[in-house]
């Protein structure tokens, strides 16, 4: 019981610092750095490791974080990580077989594509239609790469780092019985 809160306290906490500081220091970096999408990547790390209850808990609090300090209207970043946690989740039961490296760096290439095309059209659609859509403009594509490319490096890294610490990533080998 006491390590359920404790674990429910450090995700609380982990999340809650994870959004604050993608408000406050990531969005200020220079152009390609500040496409790193920490909140979002936390998400997906949280639902291949911890589950999907876990990963709405990291939703809720997050978006929660994001929403209440962004100049978006309020329940974007909620709506946007609730349908991207929603795909990867159904990406991860139908499609995809094992937890190993290729199926992380293929869950946080989904939820990097899905949370850009969710914002952009909610941001579309609440905001002046006369604007140009969006799938046209090359801001869209380039974030869309950058994010990609901080997807890859990051799967990369949390991948081996978890796999370092725990032993439910390790491979295991079937031994073949020697027939006499």
């Amino acid at each position: 019981m006491v390590k359920k809160i404790w674990q429910s306290l450090f995700l609380v906490l982990g999340l809650s610092l994870i959004a604050v500081f993608q408000l406050a220091a990531i969005s200020n970096w220079p152009p390609f750095f500040n496409q790193l999408n920490a909140v979002l990547i936390t998400l997906v790390f949280t639902l291949f490791f911890l589950g999907f209850r876990a990963a709405l808990w990291g939703v809720l609090i997050s978006g929660l974080w994001l929403d209440l300090f962004s100049f978006n209207f309020f329940g974007l970043y909620l709506i946007t990580f609730f349908l991207v946690i929603i795909a990867a989740e159904r990406i991860s039961l139908k499609l995809l077989t094992n937890r190993s490296f290729y199926s992380f760096w293929l869950l946080l290439l989904v939820a990097t594509v899905v949370d850009q095309v969710v914002i952009n059209l909610l941001r579309y659609f609440s905001a002046d239609l006369s604007a140009v859509f969006f799938l046209s403009q090359k801001s869209f594509w380039l974030a869309l790469l950058y994010q990609g490319i901080w997807a890859t490096i990051l799967a990369a890294l949390l991948f081996n780092l978890s796999a370092l610490m725990t032993k439910r990533l390790q491979p295991f080998f079937l031994e073949k019985k020697a027939i006499v």
